[in-house]
């Protein structure tokens, strides 16, 4: 067995390998090595690097196995591929959102000793910087697509119907449901800033402006949905706005309808499932109030919004689902 010292040692270093990876595709040099194999002086041109630097980042990128040297020329290593753009299952949207909330981590001390996210609400990043929001609502879509396909046998929507996906960006994880059963007709609910990464992602998708701070999420009294589906929007959220979003999502509801939370669903004692318990720190240092919440909180609020909660339902992955019925 590995002596305690070099465990903590390694968990502590393991910042390398993300940070090489980030790098080779924040400056483009993922992109360069998927044309071809490339030597250090044609990357140095081509992307207007130091050469010292450029060599460091390779070298470090060939220990990790992500590049491969022959001779003076370098290339991606089948396992390196998938960070250029140009790859047809490419993560390369993936990288660079973990890339920006990596950098947001070095800065846990800070939120741990106030409190305090260190980055701004979603709509402020979406209203002042679209180009970051947007590549944050790709990678979303391209996570969904690796590990979101749990939903529609978690969700068991057997019915067809009317779906509003509030606060759903992308539409990815209503996309997942139309897919399953043809029979729902789906609609996106959203600041009017997602909707470009929507008609990019899943044009087959409905799109309405909305707000969640709006009662009833801006839409009008006479309005009824059969499915409402609050998808990874409650970890943002202190437990007020939570009660309150859930209250809302209710009130669309017609008779018989049912509200489907999909979410990091954490343990009462907040330190299990892994998966979520490895996600709750992310949610103080990004999410101003952000938290994971437990079944029990989560069937409190639909019970209080007057719907008959169910049993929560979880597969392989950390998220489950949680549905209520209105009556």
């Amino acid at each position: 067995m590995t002596p305690v010292p070099i465990r903590l040692v390694n968990l502590m270093t393991a910042y390398q390998g993300p940070a090489l990876i980030g790098t080779a595709v924040e400056t483009g040099l993922a992109d360069l090595l998927a044309e071809g194999p490339t030597t250090l002086d044609q990357i140095t041109e081509k992307l207007e690097t130091d050469s010292r630097g450029t060599m460091a980042l390779l070298s470090g990128l060939v220990s990790f196995e992500l590049v491969v040297r022959d001779g003076e020329q370098f290339a991606l290593t089948e396992l390196g591929a998938p960070l250029a753009g140009s790859h047809p299952e490419t993560l390369a949207q993936i990288v660079l959102k973990e890339w920006f909330f990596y950098k947001l981590w070095a800065e846990m001390p800070l939120a741990v000793k106030d409190g305090h996210a260190r980055t701004g609400p979603w709509r402020e990043r979406l209203e002042n910087d679209p180009d970051q929001a947007h590549a944050f609502l790709r990678a979303l879509d391209d996570l969904c697509a690796l590990f979101g396909g749990e939903l529609p046998e978690l969700a068991n929507l057997k019915t067809g119907g009317r779906l509003l996906d509030v606060g759903g960006g992308a539409g990815s994880h209503a996309a997942n449901l139309v897919k399953a059963n043809p029979g729902i007709e789906a609609t996106v609910l959203d600041l009017p800033g997602a909707e470009t990464v929507l008609r990019e992602r899943h044009p087959e998708l409905g799109f309405i402006k909305g707000d969640l701070d709006q009662p009833r999420f801006g839409r009008p009294e006479d309005e009824g949905w059969d499915y409402i589906l609050l998808s990874n929007i409650l970890h943002d959220h202190p437990a007020d706005r939570c009660a309150r979003y859930v209250r809302e999502a209710a009130s669309l509801l017609a008779p018989g309808g049912s509200l489907v939370i999909y979410e990091w669903v954490i343990d009462p004692g907040r330190t299990s499932p892994p998966g979520v318990a490895k996600f709750t720190p992310m949610m103080v240092v990004e999410n101003e109030g952000g938290w994971t919440w437990s079944e029990e909180e989560i069937s409190g609020w639909m019970i209080d919004a007057g719907l008959e909660a169910e049993a929560m339902k979880r597969g392989f992955g950390p998220i489950a689902v949680i549905r209520a019925t209105r009556g």
